[in-house]
């Protein structure tokens, strides 16, 4: 006879309620620092065009990021232990007309292997077997890309040449540090990429055409890229927006040649269309005096984006 799971005690539901109930759903406005070293391009892309609903995250996962705040403060205060100066937590990191975006974990004078250079300080937590991993490579770069890339482009956007990245593990409170020297062609590289990637008007190809490909497997786009969702309305997946380079992460509508404000875009309007690439089928036909765009779907339906009101659905 199956055993069936003993339920979760209710102070542990309501804990874990409580984190929930607190907790504001977001969606970043451009590419976050710790996701530049994203391998694939139409991921990125994505992102930034906020193809996907933000992701819900439970309580426990709220706890334990949490519990990755309070791991960062225990670092920076190891850290002075020992003599080290630490400054500068949470200054803003903004590059590419604000469109790449993040906050630095603090900047440091006094680490022992070079006391006279002033270092960027980027801490992390990792289970057992990220620290395994670690410790065997002894490389962040080959083992946790993205915290490479955010190492990287912060050092670049501080005018630094070296950082301290810290992480601990969860599971023994091992402690890993390695010295990271900045990268000029690797950041160039991936600036020159994101400005690629605002100013693309289509979605880039994909990493790859496999949904069981194991960049893909996890991906939090893998319904609209691989499975024929149809991307949220919002006006960054409108055929009348435009990401505007030269200010501070600016969006544009060409509809009503307008500037679009943050919570602007989320709502979209009546006047919605989806970019041609972001719908999954192929285009018939556009009617710009009625402002329609009619499409066949994957499953052979016909459908007119712009002549009733949207609503949720799948090809």
């Amino acid at each position: 006879m199956p055993l069936f799971p003993r339920p979760t005690p209710s102070t542990v539901r309501a804990i874990y309620a409580a984190y929930e109930a607190a907790n504001e759903h977001y969606d970043s406005l451009g590419i976050s620092v710790g996701e530049i070293g994203e391998a694939c391009d139409r991921a990125l892309w994505y992102t930034l065009h906020w193809v996907s609903q933000p992701e819900v995250l439970d309580g426990r996962k709220l706890r334990l990021f949490q519990t990755g705040n309070i791991e960062e403060e225990r670092l920076v205060q190891d850290l002075e232990r020992i003599g080290v100066e630490v400054y500068g937590q949470q200054d803003r990191i903004r590059l590419v007309s604000g469109f790449v975006r993040g906050k630095c974990d603090g900047k440091a004078m006094g680490i022992p292997e070079a006391p006279k250079t002033e270092h960027l300080l980027e801490f992390k937590s990792t289970n057992e077997k990220g620290m395994n991993e670690l410790q065997k490579k002894r490389s962040v770069r080959e083992v946790k890309p993205l915290h490479f890339g955010q190492c990287q482009i912060g050092m670049h956007a501080f005018g630094l040449s070296r950082c301290l990245y810290l992480a601990s593990c969860k599971n023994t409170d091992t402690l890993y540090a390695e010295l990271l020297e900045y990268d000029a062609e690797y950041c160039l590289r991936q600036i020159a990429r994101a400005q690629r990637l605002v100013c693309a008007s289509e979605p880039p190809s994909r990493i790859s055409d496999k949904p069981d490909f194991f960049g893909c497997i996890f991906c939090k786009h893998k319904a609209v890229c691989h499975e024929g969702a149809f991307a949220r309305v919002t006006c960054r997946s409108c055929v009348h927006s435009t990401a505007e380079l030269g200010g501070d992460c600016h969006w544009s509508c060409a509809r009503f040649s307008k500037p679009l404000s943050v919570d602007e875009q989320k709502a979209a309007c009546p006047a919605h269309l989806y970019q041609p690439a972001l719908v999954p089928g192929s285009l018939e036909d556009v009617d710009e005096a009625a402002e329609t765009i009619t499409y066949t779907l994957r499953n052979g339906e016909t459908w007119v984006d712009g002549a009733a009101e949207k609503k949720e659905k799948t090809a």
